[in-house]
């Protein structure tokens, strides 16, 4: 079972080393295993898939950009005749950026899945606007203003890992539980016992004459009423 605590801190820490140069692979290995944590806390694999996914590619342009870059097509741009690719390297150099951007674009859009569903699941929308930012600003990397735009995107990544609280926000999470009120026994009165009214009278059984209620003996003739 996934940390969410433990997913803040390796997102967190990650997207800093992000910043600084020769370490940033690290950094972004962070923020991989924290997408695992967060994947398992709320229980949805796609999450982890989908920035697996992102950095799969990204590695995959990185590596079509490296291969054009020691294959010499960038050398082409500056040699021309026989000892260089004169309008062959100047094609390889526009290779090297399409599929540097194509892979960078496809790459910005699984990350930008995995930060939305992120951002719905623990109610932490700078990962929204991250996810947000790093497609556009890998849209927009062909014409170099997009490189401003991912800074800015890995400034909103840094704070969003540093938003996410310690359990996923769910409806109703947060709020006081309902109160459940035990039903309240009913009260039972107790039985009315009909008792004689000291006024009531009744009559001797041996003589008939007429007596009060309560008496015991009866006052003409004496004997014990029963």
């Amino acid at each position: 079972m996934g940390s969410l605590s433990s997913a803040k801190t390796l997102g967190g820490v990650g997207g800093i080393l992000v910043f600084l140069p020769g370490i940033s692979l690290v950094g972004w290995i962070l923020i991989l295993l924290a997408t695992k944590e967060i994947s398992e806390s709320v229980q949805d694999k796609t999450i982890f898939d989908d920035a697996l996914l992102a950095g799969i590619t990204a590695i995959i342009g990185a590596v079509v950009f490296g291969i054009f870059v020691f294959s010499g097509a960038i050398g082409g741009l500056f040699l021309v005749g026989p000892f260089g690719f004169g309008g062959v390297g100047f094609l390889g150099f526009l290779a090297i950026l399409g599929a540097f951007w194509v892979f960078s674009i496809i790459s910005a859009i699984f990350l930008k899945r995995s930060y939305e569903k992120i951002s719905q699941r623990l109610n932490v929308s700078a990962f929204a606007t991250a996810g947000l930012l790093y497609l556009i600003g890998a849209a927009l990397t062909i014409i170099f203003v997009g490189f401003l735009i991912l800074l800015i995107a890995l400034v909103f990544q840094v704070v969003a890992y540093f938003s996410i609280q310690d359990r996923p926000a769910s409806p109703g999470w947060g709020q006081p539980a309902p109160q459940s009120f035990a039903p309240v026994p009913e009260q039972r009165q107790p039985p009315v016992t009909q008792q004689q009214s000291p006024t009531e009278s009744k009559f001797c059984f041996k003589c008939g004459a007429k007596l009060p209620g309560a008496a015991v003996f009866c006052t003409s003739c004496g004997a014990k009423q029963s």
